[in-house]
């Protein structure tokens, strides 16, 4: 079975990747970065001559405004065109309640783009044979709020539900692929993790990435 579908070592290049391609299909110039962190993505985004709007829900930088998304936006900022979510959703307590209130704070046909941990990964598939847990979620990531496990269709449906149509899906996070053996044990996991990939195409990747429309007020 082959799709072909794209593939990034990462979620910042996947996401500089996305801005590029969308930011001219954007309703506005104001991209919302929900989950900041450092602000990494600022001079990447303030470079498509963009406002670059950070939240966060704990304030790593000074210009990150705090923002709960089990609650609404807050009131005294900018509605979005383009929202950027990576590796966010898998930390929250309500996820459909999340995108519903991301989905409240964007324009008409703004981009939603978001990444998010793959639990079909081929190193989740084998954790989940050898150790009866998926190998991101388990109980030692409570700790990381790791609390929903974002299979595919289920948040297809959740952004479907939120009203958003969903345009693109990739391949995110293949560093791995470049990790160097260090003993047999190690290679002959890689080898079972290949050949679960070779099987299911969309088993590559710790994570994947979607682009969303939204379609509905």
């Amino acid at each position: 079975m082959k799709l072909d579908i794209r593939t990034f070592n990462n979620r910042a290049e996947f996401a500089k990747a996305m801005l590029d391609k969308y930011i001219s299909h954007a309703p506005k110039k104001v991209v919302s970065d929900v989950g900041a962190g450092f602000g990494h993505m600022k001079s990447h985004i303030e470079g498509l001559k963009a406002k670059w709007q950070p939240f966060d829900y704990i304030r790593k930088i000074d210009e990150s405004v705090i923002w709960n998304l089990n609650d609404a936006a807050p009131e005294d900022v900018d509605k979005a065109g383009m929202v950027i979510f990576l590796e966010v959703l898998e930390h929250l307590d309500n996820p459909l309640l999340g995108i519903q209130n991301i989905s409240n704070h964007m324009e008409l046909n703004g981009i939603l783009i978001l990444t998010t941990p793959n639990p079909q990964s081929s190193k989740n598939t084998l954790s989940l044979f050898l150790r009866g847990s998926l190998y991101a979620f388990q109980e030692k990531h409570i700790k990381e709020n790791h609390v929903f496990t974002p299979w595919k269709h289920v948040v297809y449906e959740f952004l479907k539900r939120s009203g958003f149509e969903v345009l693109e899906y990739a391949i995110v996070d293949m560093q791995y692929k470049n990790n160097k053996t260090s003993s047999l044990k190690d290679w002959f996991k890689s080898k079972i993790e290949s050949y679960i990939e070779y099987k299911n195409p969309l088993a590559k990747g710790m994570s994947y990435g979607i682009v969303a429309r939204k379609t509905e007020q």
